[in-house]
């Protein structure tokens, strides 16, 4: 059996990123774990659920510069609208 190559401190952080929402590739680039299968098997072995697919689709629309400003400080832009139209319809 080979040793593990990622220490528990990177699991640990790992863990938090996956529960705060981070993508799977912005945890690889955070934490230097090389593979989504890892990050997936280390999940599994935390008893960590994944979470669910999204079922998408890309649309664009042409926002205004107000709109603009509001979006430049937003992690992730998609989730956002998403909520914003949910939380208004």
């Amino acid at each position: 059996m080979r040793p593990k190559s990622i220490s528990l401190d990177q699991e640990k952080q790992m863990i938090q990123l996956y529960l705060s929402g981070k993508k799977i590739k912005e945890i690889m680039t955070i934490t230097g774990i090389k593979s989504e299968q890892t990050i997936y098997r280390l999940l599994d072995e935390n008893n960590i659920p994944r979470r669910p697919k999204i079922e998408s689709k890309k649309v664009s629309f042409t926002a205004t510069k107000e709109v603009l400003s509001i979006l430049q400080d937003k992690e992730d832009i998609s989730m956002f609208i998403n909520n914003a139209i949910m939380a208004f319809n």
